[in-house]
């Protein structure tokens, strides 16, 4: 569960304890005082009931639990000692109890306090329409979804994933939220997204949401603590449209939608706009920068680009760096099952020539391994009945493999911020308007290979499609933009960018 952090607080405890002493004290004289801490406060059951697990940290020489009624729900301790909280399905009234726990050591004795709450209202089945990698839900309310397929359960591009790793998640034993997180990086109110632990029953995850808008991700485990699978929880309360998107030829392509996968809007300015950042070809979201817009003179400035590593009340840890590379595989799948064991890692190429993390090395027959398509995959990162963009939707592929040139400098357009010849509107409020829709699309920035996370916010986007180039290797096209030109072009796997789903 939420291990890190709890060790870590474990560690500044000791720390903070060993600072307040005055005198010289021999290491083997000093004693850490009690410390108790539960990885939650709260667990919240819908009314099919389910189970949690709570993990316990603790320096003490023993430690108990107590339930103050504890006729609705089971507790036991398993052999991690995490409390594993049962309750079965409630038809009567909102049950509420708590759960005490005490710990002790020598003289000294803590209690930590765990609410347990089982509401009466159905969990919207979030799965009902189709599984998918990502679900809507909105505040205050309560929801499951099915753990027991991996994506939509459709294709896997041309991986090889599903023939050696299979569509049904096995082995599942418990749920994880890994992180939560708003946009702007407010942690006290990150904290507030999904309200207390998931619990896993019969082949579902249900959850609650808290009184915050914003972004999770939520895991299936096993009993081992691998992560099986995780799913991606856009909260808003504004809902999410659709609308024609027309192409470069003027004929609508797709239904797209109002706003980034995973923003709260698509307000010009509103660092809400956002949505999350994708690696091309992964399912699990990225966190964007938490800097406000800026109009900077500054080139990727890093004012522009400050790091958000929030998790709210996630049992997991960012991982950005050299250090975190793919590994040396060479066959299909690929590191397709590694990823999905480390949704929070970004990788890097582990052939430092080489700028895809699908293989350890230039595998030339697997290049292009179509995890996104213009058929839904399984790794495809939208939610139920969207995907992530096909062919030419903000330019027309160049067969000669240079960009294509889609809109240019301020100075090129006219009062009005537009030239006939692009297809981009003039830079403006750190971001562009597709002209022939009058979309804005912000310039949210990318994440990159060897300065992740985060670089170009309020300058450059960096819109991912699943358009592979199939002459060159591990190329993407993008539709990327900054104040000075756009264009329509290919981009190594290895970055990160914005999806803008359409309708499947």
């Amino acid at each position: 569960m939420k291990l890190n952090y709890i060790l870590t607080m474990i560690m500044a405890a000791g720390m903070a304890a060993g600072c307040t002493e005055t005198s010289k004290v021999a290491p083997e004289e000093y004693k850490a005082p009690l410390f108790l801490q539960s990885s939650d406060t709260k667990i919240v059951f819908d009314r099919e009931g389910g189970k949690a697990l709570v993990t316990m940290a603790t320096n003490a020489e023993s430690w108990s639990w107590a339930a103050k009624s504890g006729d609705w729900f089971a507790v036991s301790v398993d052999t991690d000692s995490c409390l594993v909280v049962e309750a079965q399905a409630n038809n009567g009234p909102v049950r509420t109890d708590e759960i005490i726990i005490t710990a002790a050591k020598g003289d000294e004795s803590k209690e930590v306090s765990l609410k347990v709450t089982q509401r009466t209202d159905d969990a919207t089945n979030l799965s009902a329409a189709g599984t998918a990698n990502c679900y809507i839900a909105r505040t205050n309310g309560s929801y499951k979804f099915r753990a027991d397929i991996k994506g939509n359960g459709g294709n896997d591009g041309k991986t090889e994933y599903i023939k050696t790793e299979g569509l049904e998640i096995k082995g599942a034993v418990y749920s994880d939220l890994l992180w939560e997180a708003r946009n702007d990086g407010d942690r006290s109110m990150s904290y507030e997204i999904i309200d207390g632990t998931p619990s896993y029953y019969g082949g579902y995850i249900s959850f609650s949401t808290g009184r915050s808008e914003g972004n999770a991700l939520i895991a299936i485990r096993d009993a081992k603590g691998k992560i099986l699978w995780s799913w991606h929880i856009w909260v808003t309360d504004k809902e999410v449209t659709t609308h024609d998107h027309i192409g470069p030829e003027g004929s609508v392509l797709a239904q797209i939608m109002d706003r980034n996968l995973g923003a709260m809007n698509n307000i010009p300015m509103d660092i809400g706009n956002r949505g999350m950042f994708y690696q091309m070809g992964r399912k699990d979201p990225f966190i964007p920068s938490r800097s406000p817009y800026l109009h900077s003179e500054i080139l990727n400035d890093p004012a522009c680009n400050l790091a958000n590593y929030e998790t709210g009340d996630g049992s997991g840890k960012w991982e950005f760096g050299t250090e975190y590379t793919s590994q040396p595989i060479n066959s299909e799948p690929g590191n397709i099952p590694f990823a999905s064991a480390h949704p929070m890692r970004f990788l890097l190429s582990y052939d430092s020539s080489d700028y895809q993390w699908y293989m350890g090395s230039g595998n030339k027959e697997a290049t292009n391994p179509g995890l996104w398509g213009e058929e839904k995959t399984i790794f495809d990162p939208c939610p139920p009945g969207y995907k992530v963009p096909g062919k030419n939707m903000w330019g027309a592929a160049s067969e000669s493999g240079k960009a294509t040139i889609t809109g240019g400098g301020s100075e090129e357009y006219d009062g009005k911020g537009e030239n006939p010849k692009y297809l981009w509107n003039v830079q403006k409020d750190c971001g562009r308007i597709w002209k022939a829709t009058g979309d804005f699309y912000p310039a949210a920035g990318l994440m990159g290979a060897e300065t992740a996370p985060y670089n170009y916010a309020s300058e450059q986007a960096f819109y991912l499609t699943s358009q592979e180039d199939a002459k060159e290797h591990a190329m993407v096209f993008v539709a990327e933009f900054s104040d000075k030109s756009a264009s329509y072009d290919t981009r190594a796997q290895v970055y990160a960018g914005q999806v803008r789903c359409v309708k499947e």
